[in-house]
């Protein structure tokens, strides 16, 4: 059986092996920036966490190869995708959906479904779920 931390880091399967993991989901003032500091040139790094994942990537000369979404959170994916078109096309189509036994404003929830099934692109611009942006340092 997985120790609990082990199932909150199963979304590392998706880094390339020797990836630098860059937490910035308590903010950059505890340490980000020395973090990127250390950083050589050419080695892989994943910024985990917050939603300017690409601006500190850029800040930092990080070239982003992927941006993934782990929804709701990293600590507890249910569902981890791609932030290209046809990927978040699938997952608003075939994952995203009022949860079972929900009927407290169930209408207006499913109203949000049927737009982000309409419009899966708006899953990147929504402050929902956490990224994962991998790239390289320049």
């Amino acid at each position: 059986m997985a120790t609990t931390s082990a199932i909150q880091d199963r979304w590392q399967v998706l880094l390339p092996a020797g990836t630098t993991v860059v937490d910035v989901r308590w903010g950059v003032d505890r340490g980000t920036h020395d973090e990127f500091d250390a950083l050589a040139s050419g080695e892989r790094v994943a910024i985990v966490g917050g939603r300017r994942g690409r601006q500190l990537a850029r800040g930092h000369r990080v070239r982003v190869e992927t941006v993934y979404v782990a929804l709701p959170s990293v600590q507890r994916p249910v569902a981890i995708t791609d932030t290209a078109r046809d990927p978040l096309r699938w997952f608003s189509n075939a994952v995203l959906t009022v949860p079972p036994g929900e009927t407290r404003l169930h209408a207006l929830k499913w109203a949000a479904v049927k737009l982000l099934r309409r419009l899966p692109g708006l899953l990147t611009r929504l402050p929902i779920g956490e990224h994962i942006v991998i790239g390289v340092r320049k």
